[in-house]
C-alpha cells in the first residue's frame, strides 16, 4: 500500500524539537507501507529528502517564497494574529497543497490520503479528491481545527464539504469527535485515536546536562508550546504554594512559543526567580530524560472563552509512558487516558489552588509499583499498535 500523509505541523529536521507525532506516525507506518508526508516549505528544508523510511516532500504555496508566513514559527493560528502578510495566504496555502496532494498522489500512485487537520489539510485534500474518488481519503482531527470549523461562517457547510468526501475520520478525543458533530448537525462516524507515544523511548532513552536543573530537591517539569490555552500562568501562581513546603523544588518550562516573556516577567513578579528555568525548545530525547528524572509533571491546560481547548496533548501519553507523576487539568481529551487515582491525579483548569494541592499530593505519594502501573496504563498508545489501527482502517476503506 502506498500512503500519502498530508499535513501542516511538521519538524523541519527529524529532532529540531517541533511537534512531531505525524513524523512518529509516518515511521511506524513505514514498516508496513510505503509513506510519503507532503508538508508545507521552508527556509532550509529541502524539496524532497528521505528520513529513514519516510520520504518527505515539501511543497511552495506563496510567492516569493521568502515571503510564506502561515506555516511553523508558533504554529498557524498565532501566525494569523501576528502577521498581515500570514492572513493573506490561506488561500493560497489550501490551493497549493490541493494541487500538490493530487499531483504527488498520482505521481506515486497513492492509494489512500491522510491528512491531518480538517482545516487546511482536510479541505486540500477533499479538493484533490474531487467526485470521483481518485484515492480513498482518511481525515484525523486534533483539536483546534474542530473548534474553528464551529465559529467560521459556513463552517457546517464546509465541514459536510470535507466529510463527504472523506472515507474514514480519526478524531484524537471524544471532546473533539462531539464538537465535529454538533458542527456537523450529524454524527460524524469519528474513531477516536489520541496520538501515539515511543514506549521504549520514554523508558529508558536520551539525556539531559545534570546542570540544567541545579535544585536540592529535584524538580517540576513543563513541557509544551508556550501559548494561553497551555495554561503555564495558572501552573507558576500554583508553583508559588508548592515552594512554601518544598522550597528546595524547581520548575523546568521546556518550550517555546508567543507567552513566554509575559511568563517570564509573571515568575519574577511571584518572586519565583532562579526557582523556574526557561529552557526553549529541546529534542525528543532532551524531554524522555527530563520526564524520567522530574519529580512531578504537570500538563495545566485550560479551556479558553471562546470554549476551545486541546485534544489529547502528547506529552500526557509521553509522561505516563516515562512512569511520571502526571498532574493535570480535566480539559479536552486529557481524562480519557488519566484517570484520578489510577494512573495520576486530575484537578480543575484556572485553579492554581487545586492545581498546587494535585502537585503536592503527586509529590507525596509512595512509588510502591506506581510507574510500573502508569506505564502498563498506555501500553494501548505504544505507536506500532495505533499504526495497526490506522491501517486497519486503510486497508478497509481501500478494498472498497
Amino acid at each position: 500500500m502506498r500512503v500519502l500523509i498530508t499535513t501542516s505541523t511538521f519538524p523541519q529536521r527529524p529532532d529540531d524539537g517541533m511537534p512531531r507525532f505525524v513524523l512518529d506516525l509516518a515511521e511506524a507506518l513505514a514498516a508496513h507501507c510505503e509513506v510519503t508526508v507532503l508538508a508545507p516549505g521552508t527556509a532550509g528544508a529541502p524539496d524532497a529528502e528521505r528520513w529513514g523510511d519516510v520520504s518527505v516532500r515539501r511543497f511552495t504555496y506563496f510567492l516569493p517564497r521568502a515571503w510564506q508566513r502561515l506555516a511553523y514559527g508558533d504554529g498557524i493560528d498565532v501566525n494569523l494574529r501576528r502577521s498581515w502578510l500570514a492572513r493573506l495566504q490561506p488561500a493560497p496555502y489550501v490551493l497549493a497543497q490541493a494541487r500538490a496532494t493530487r499531483r504527488l498522489a498520482a505521481r506515486l500512485g497513492a492509494d489512500l490520503v491522510n491528512s491531518h487537520w480538517l482545516l487546511p489539510q482536510g479541505l486540500s485534500a477533499a479538493l484533490a479528491r474531487g467526485r470521483r474518488r481518485g484515492f480513498a481519503h482518511v481525515l484525523s482531527l486534533h483539536g483546534g481545527d474542530a473548534h474553528v470549523l464551529g465559529r467560521l461562517p459556513g463552517g457546517r457547510w464546509l465541514g459536510r464539504f470535507v466529510l463527504d468526501r472523506s472515507d474514514a475520520v480519526f478524531a484524537a478525543s471524544s471532546g473533539i469527535r462531539e464538537r465535529l458533530d454538533a458542527t456537523l448537525g450529524r454524527p460524524s462516524g469519528a474513531q477516536v485515536q489520541p496520538v501515539g507515544v515511543h514506549l521504549a523511548r520514554l523508558r529508558e532513552g536520551g539525556s539531559m546536562p545534570a546542570g540544567d536543573a541545579p535544585f536540592a530537591e529535584g524538580f517540576a517539569l513543563y513541557v509544551g508550546r508556550l501559548h494561553e490555552i497551555k495554561g503555564v500562568a495558572q501552573l507558576l501562581r500554583a508553583f508559588v504554594r508548592v515552594r512554601g513546603s518544598h522550597p528546595g523544588l524547581g520548575l523546568l518550562v521546556v518550550g517555546y512559543g508567543e507567552r513566554e516573556a509575559a511568563l517570564r516577567d509573571q515568575a519574577q513578579r511571584l518572586s519565583l526567580g532562579e526557582a523556574v528555568r526557561f529552557t526553549g525548545r529541546k529534542p525528543s530525547g532532551y524531554v524522555a530524560a527530563a520526564l524520567r528524572r522530574a519529580r512531578v509533571v504537570v500538563v495545566p491546560s485550560i479551556r479558553l472563552p471562546d470554549g476551545r481547548e486541546e485534544g489529547t496533548p502528547a506529552v500526557v501519553l509521553e509522561a505516563l509512558a516515562a512512569g511520571a507523576r502526571l498532574v493535570a487539568t480535566t480539559t479536552g481529551g486529557i481524562p480519557d487516558v488519566l484517570h484520578h487515582g489510577e494512573n495520576g491525579w486530575l484537578c480543575r483548569d484556572r485553579d492554581p489552588e487545586d492545581l498546587a494541592e494535585k502537585m503536592l499530593a503527586a509529590l507525596a505519594a509512595e512509588e510502591d509499583g506506581r510507574s510500573q502501573r502508569v506505564r502498563a496504563s498506555v501500553a494501548r498508545f505504544d505507536w506500532p499498535r495505533v499504526a495497526e489501527r490506522y491501517l486497519e482502517v486503510f486497508e478497509r476503506i481501500s478494498a472498497r
